[in-house]
């Protein structure tokens, strides 16, 4: 240890020590520089990005009380599962009566048709005027737009009837839910999220003067702050037209004397193109994308 201390202890007091020190720093520098610039031109890199994905607001499209809770918050749902129930005695009621008067128009249908057969044929033989024959013609028109609502008032029945069954419609992760047997629900209300598991993006925010160089179709990195370690693969899907504070509550307001130039950023939608159930990916978590520019 001390022939080490030593020998640095020479090193310094050599006479081109100085020299050689900046010598060396200044190609570290020049060497940095040239790097950074090599970087800079195939690449440009923002830790201003967030991760979304698309979400799916569940509401039901009939109004009625919950009688059956499938699934729980955060769960994991595929495709065509079974989320909860309404009750289905009124629907299944609406859907019984909607059968009887379809009955009921189709026999008055029957009987009209008879009547317009008979009138016609006496008409074509002159014992009834052509009045007779036209006003038999309109009420089997008439009989036929019944049976025609009739069916319509049917199959909407039937569609509420199935209505009471709610189903997931994409595969996903159930966000934000706190429903239970017994609520009751109205028609359209949005009772949770579902959120898709299939399609994530990033919104990355670059800086203006970054803009000129980045084109959708470019690939990119992104590593999130969630697993640092992994990197997921996307590219250049969509740049919006505007910067990300044009639209904001409080948009700023530059026509005053002590206005100062900031640099604004633009939002960047990258797509993430591996994302795997392995390293789960949350909506609005941190992230760094770096995007190729070849």
């Amino acid at each position: 240890m001390n022939f080490l201390i030593q020998n640095l202890i020479k090193i310094r007091q050599a006479p081109h020590f100085k020299t050689f020190m900046i010598i060396f720093l200044l190609l570290a520098g020049c060497f940095a520089w040239i790097s950074n610039k090599i970087y800079s031109h195939y690449y440009i890199q923002t830790e201003d990005a967030y991760v979304n994905a698309n979400v799916v607001r569940i509401a039901p499209r009939v109004t009625g009380k919950v009688t059956q809770v499938y699934v729980s918050n955060n769960q994991y749902v595929k495709k065509g599962d079974a989320l909860f129930d309404l009750d289905p005695e009124s629907f299944q009621v609406a859907l019984d009566e909607a059968n009887a008067q379809l009955a009921v128009s189709k026999a008055e249908l029957d009987k009209t048709s008879m009547i317009q057969q008979r009138t016609l044929a006496l008409v074509k033989r002159k014992f009834l005027s052509q009045q007779d024959g036209d006003n038999v013609i309109a009420n089997y028109k008439t009989a036929l737009a019944k049976v025609a609502q009739a069916k319509a008032r049917l199959e909407q029945a039937q569609l509420n009837l199935t209505y009471t069954k709610v189903l997931a419609p994409i595969s996903g992760q159930i966000s934000n839910m706190s429903l239970r047997a017994g609520d009751m629900v109205a028609i359209n209300q949005a009772l949770f999220a579902l959120i898709s598991d299939d399609l994530f993006w990033v919104d990355a925010n670059f800086k203006e003067t970054e803009m000129a160089a980045i084109k959708p179709g470019q690939s990119a990195r992104i590593v999130t702050d969630l697993y640092p370690d992994h990197v997921f693969h996307g590219v250049v899907e969509s740049i919006s037209g505007s910067s990300g504070t044009a639209f904001s509550l409080l948009p700023a307001q530059n026509a005053s004397g002590n206005w100062i130039k900031v640099a604004q950023r633009i939002p960047v939608r990258i797509r993430i193109l591996n994302p795997n159930q392995n390293t789960p990916l949350r909506i609005g978590i941190s992230a760094a994308a770096t995007v190729h520019l070849s």
